[in-house]
């Protein structure tokens, strides 16, 4: 099982390291096209918004069509259940689409409000083209999961790739040409293929496509039991998307993007670790949720995160500190100057404060749904979310794009807390309390980490040099971080590391 579960989570990493280093290609192209202005707010306002929107149905249809589908006996009865799932996605997107293809206006006003009139105009340009990846978006959430409870995880993934490269391909296009409605085409086009690809895949494993509604197919009922408090869940939590978009777009032009450019690189920076392990980790745990194992479930649950500490607090402290060259070496060229650095920056250290808990929360979050208990999460997400949009209205005026970022880590921070509350008293000690010494053991190892990091970027060439010296000095610092870290962690004697060497001999 142990074995099954890694060789999962190795497959998701290498389909994430993918998937992000091509979503790092196309922010760099953006950046270097475009800068941090009012095309690259438009763009990202209009390629985020029906995302955003339509995840309040595509994650929580996803997240509770794993366990209700490993729940159906019989190969026929599980098509008949995904297909009656995959015809109500589809009608769904098409209203959507055909909706806001006549009114994006209303679409652009809830997201960004604020936003120049230049700006505006554009993004309801890109929307009346890209809200047709509604359909897309929807189907694709179906035929990943079906892939995953297939075990073809990388495959699952790796099919996104499109979507990125039909991006960046649309970017230099709409640039080299001066059509900036290439922009919306492209993103538009990469979404459509990527679902192809997707379904030839669940094709070969035994997926038809046959259209069917049967409202009273008493699977799809009980799925739209589940979904209720996991849709509120994901409503609140994409309000809060809104109200962040909303709030920078009223800020100087650029914010949107440089909160966007941050996000993107946090989460890579992270998700090669957390979503990993998290999506591998899923069906194992609905699996043994449908036997009633919960010890084991909760074995693995907390293996995983134990697991996860020694990788992500060294990120964390590493990415606040070293954020401006991080920015620097990633994005600033052509459009992009030192000021849309400066301001990025910012925006990632905020961000980086909550990584460790953005990725550990959802982690905890798939252990409530492989149980079929989606009310308690959904609560908390509610108590958290209204916490961040409070803290972003207190802090935007006096930290401006700093204190959005940093209301959001607080809010995920926040949101962990209460998960791990919440389901000890759902499933008794989960037994994380004898693995504090280990935690205060990789504490200090980050932090004595942290402080030789500081120290180094302080004095070497890494801002004010050219940006070859910058360059090498960031790599340089880094893997002379990361050879420190594990000295220490070999010298603290952590347990995970004793492990790892005990397992090579």
């Amino acid at each position: 099982m142990k074995n099954t579960i890694l060789r999962a989570s190795i497959a998701v990493s290498a389909a994430t390291v993918l998937l992000r280093l091509l979503g790092f290609l196309r922010e760099i192209v953006l950046a270097s096209n475009f800068g941090a202005g009012s095309v690259s707010d438009a763009f990202v306002i209009a390629m985020t918004a029906p995302g955003i929107v339509l995840a309040v149905v595509s994650s929580t249809v996803t997240a509770i069509y794993i366990p209700q589908y490993t729940g159906i006996d019989g190969e026929a009865g599980r098509e008949k259940f995904t297909n009656g799932v995959l015809t109500l996605l589809f009608f769904a997107g098409l209203v959507f689409a055909a909706v806001f293809t006549a009114y994006p206006q209303a679409l652009v006003y809830v997201f960004a409000s604020s936003l120049e009139p230049e700006a505006f105009e554009l993004a309801v340009i890109f929307l009346r083209i890209m809200v047709w990846s509604a359909i897309p978006l929807l189907l694709m959430g179906i035929f990943r999961a079906y892939l995953q409870i297939k075990s073809l995880f990388f495959t699952a993934m790796i099919s996104e790739a499109l979507i990125n490269l039909f991006a960046v391909t649309s970017i230099v296009s709409g640039k080299a040409t001066g059509s900036l409605i290439l922009l919306g085409i492209g993103a538009a086009a990469g979404n459509a293929a990527s679902m192809a690809v997707l379904y030839i895949f669940c094709r070969r494993k035994g997926l038809r496509l046959r259209p069917r509604f049967n409202p009273r197919d008493e699977h799809i009922a009980s799925m739209f039991r589940l979904m209720l408090p996991l849709a509120l869940s994901a409503a609140v939590l994409e309000i809060n998307q809104i109200i962040d978009k909303n709030l920078a777009s009223s800020l100087v032009s650029g914010t949107v993007s440089s909160l966007n450019y941050a996000v993107k690189i946090n989460n890579v920076v992270a998700a090669l670790i957390g979503t990993a392990v998290t999506t591998a980790l899923f069906p194992k745990m609905a699996e043994l949720a449908a036997g009633d194992d919960i010890g084991e479930l909760k074995k693995h649950l907390v293996t995983c995160v134990t697991s996860l500490l020694p990788l992500l607090l060294p990120l964390t402290a590493g990415v606040m500190i070293m954020a401006r060259p991080i920015i620097r070496i990633l994005l600033e060229r052509g459009a992009f100057n030192p000021e849309d650095t400066a301001r990025t920056a910012q925006c990632l250290q905020m961000y980086a404060v909550g990584m460790l808990a953005g990725n550990l929360a959802p982690l905890v979050t798939r252990a409530f749904y492989a149980m079929r208990r989606a009310r308690l999460p959904a609560i908390i997400s509610a108590v958290s979310v209204a916490i961040g949009i409070a803290l972003n209205l207190l802090m935007i005026g006096t930290l401006k794009h700093r204190g959005l970022a940093l209301a959001t880590s607080i809010s995920n921070t926040l949101c962990l807390a209460l998960l791990l509350v919440a389901l000890r008293k759902k499933v008794g000690p989960l037994g994380l309390r004898p693995q504090m010494g280990e935690f205060l053991k990789i504490v200090a190892a980050t932090a004595i980490m942290g402080a030789a990091v500081w120290y180094a970027v302080r004095h070497a060439p890494v801002l004010s040099g050219s940006y070859a010296q910058c360059l090498t000095w960031t790599v340089a610092i880094a893997g002379g971080a990361a050879v420190l870290y594990g000295a220490l962690l070999v010298l603290l004697r952590v347990k995970a590391v004793r492990g790892a060497r005990r397992k090579r001999t």
